[in-house]
This record gives structure tokens, sequence and C-alpha cells, in this order.
């Protein structure tokens, strides 16, 4: 099944897949969540920077795109990436900021925002299956 229940501290956070994929389309996909999670880490990053630095922010509208070849994912070609090839962010800030304000926020935000890093650099995974009866 592909529907899954994750908790996160207090939270619960439910996944699932399209039909097509084996499951319900009952929730984002875990992909879904990824990009959700650097939209949301952006939109805290900007704010708290931006009150650091002293510019003002009053909102932000964040889109964030992947895109992805499932090839791997399908096992049909293994020589691609299993996730996504690139990401695309446009973050859209309602500021009386100048130009180099925003220059400098960007700047930050980019160097600091803990998800763009996980999402940037190798982290190292380690996994680990046990049997389960």
């Amino acid at each position: 099944m592909a529907r899954s229940t994750t908790e996160a501290g207090a939270f619960k956070i439910f996944m699932d897949e399209p039909v097509e994929l084996g499951g319900r389309n009952g929730a984002p996909s875990p992909l879904d969540f990824i990009l959700a999670a650097h939209a949301g880490c952006l939109n805290y990053m900007t704010f708290f920077i931006a009150k650091e630095l002293g510019i003002p922010v009053s909102g932000t509208e964040i889109t964030v795109r992947g895109s992805l070849d499932p090839a791997k994912f399908a096992g049909t070609d293994r020589s691609v990436r299993a996730g996504y090839q690139s990401l695309d962010v446009t973050i859209h800030v309602k500021s009386t900021a100048n130009a180099d304000q925003l220059a400098k926020l960007k700047s930050e935000v980019e160097a600091r925002c803990p998800v763009s890093d996980n999402l940037a650099n190798p982290t190292p995974v380690h996994i680990a299956m046990k049997l389960s009866v």
C-alpha cells in the first residue's frame, strides 16, 4: 500500500501516491512534501532574515517546481537520479525594499535555509531494514 502515516512530534503527516502508482491519491506524495518543506522553510527564513536585516516584509508567495525523470523510480533506467533533477523557486516578496536590500535578503536566505542546504548538498543517509513479524 502506498499510503503512509508519519508521526512528527505531536503531528501526523499523511502521504499517498496517485492511483497509477498504486496509491489512492488521498494525500500529497512524499515528493510533494519535499517541495512543500522547501517552500515553508524559505518562507520562514525570508521573514526571519528580513527582520534581522531591518527589511520590511509583509508577505510572501513562493512557488517551487521540480523536474523529475521517473525512469529510475520505475526501474527502467538506473543511470538517472531517482529524485528531482532540478528545482526552480520563485519567491515573491511583498516589501518596500530596494534592489540592494532584496539582493542581500535573497543571498542570506539561499545561504541559510536548512532545507535548501539539504537539497543542494550531499547528506549522508544511513538506511537499515529489519524483518518484523
